[in-house]
């Protein structure tokens, strides 16, 4: 699965809405895929030998998984409910002797998310010895958002009065943008995609909480209406009319 890491874009820039922007967004969730819905209690077949970064099979995907989230330290940290699985890839680690990387071990790196009490883990997998090798503590900033994080912040949004204003009698009607692979047979033409924030600005609730600016597009255009702030850790929506340029 390939997730974008990105920066976050800091609040002083956020006013000025561009179509550069609206692209942004579209490509950054527009790109996202979810975590393997099946997960599979059998072991990954070695039959076939396989290198370091060959790309993961459905079964090797869902035994690490489970392998990160069976493990005592990952439990002990995150618990065992309301977790998220934000990315399954085969990663690269260094030899403890030569101090170089192995490219025939088979590694997977496995980042884990809870939102309640926003604290992540990225779980690295030995899949060759069947066990869990590393274990780091991830703080929320260092979780990049998913579609989950969309689809959070677009039902906060919808409760607010002043978005409902903005968006009409056809509210209801936008649907997140998910990724490209994913059945739509609807083809919505009302669309909602977002921008992670970070402000600079030590007196902002993005300075330090997990925020996205939604973006609403009917057909081909987007709504020029005010910026729509959801902050996904105080459970908040921050409407704000947009400075001109």
């Amino acid at each position: 699965m390939k997730l974008l890491w990105f920066s976050f874009i800091p609040v002083s820039k956020r006013v000025g809405f561009s179509f550069l922007s609206a692209l942004t967004a579209l490509v950054v969730f527009g790109a996202l895929k979810l975590p393997a819905q099946e997960d599979r209690q059998s072991e990954p077949s070695t039959a076939t030998e396989r290198r370091a970064l060959d790309p993961l099979v459905a079964e090797e995907r869902a035994y690490a998984e489970r392998l990160a989230r069976s493990d005592t330290q990952v439990k002990k940290l995150l618990g065992e409910t309301g977790i998220r699985v934000i990315s399954v890839e085969p990663t690269l680690i260094k030899s403890e002797s030569l101090e170089r990387v192995d490219r025939t071990a088979r590694y997977v790196e496995v980042v884990l998310f809870r939102p309640e009490g926003e604290v992540g883990a990225r779980v690295t997998v030995d899949l060759g010895r069947k066990a869990v090798a590393q274990v780091q503590r991830l703080t929320s900033s260092q979780i990049p958002m998913t579609s989950d994080d969309l689809a959070e912040a677009f039902q906060l949004a919808l409760r607010d009065a002043q978005v409902q204003e903005v968006l009409g009698s056809d509210a209801k009607s936008f649907q997140v943008q998910g990724a490209p692979a994913e059945p739509n047979p609807s083809s919505p033409e009302n669309l909602v995609t977002g921008l992670p924030l970070r402000s600079t600005d030590p007196k902002d609730p993005c300075a330090k909480h997990r925020c996205l600016e939604l973006l609403f597009r009917r057909g081909a255009d987007f709504l020029s209406g005010p910026s729509v702030i959801a902050d996904l850790t105080a459970k908040r929506v921050y409407v704000k009319r947009r400075k001109p340029q």
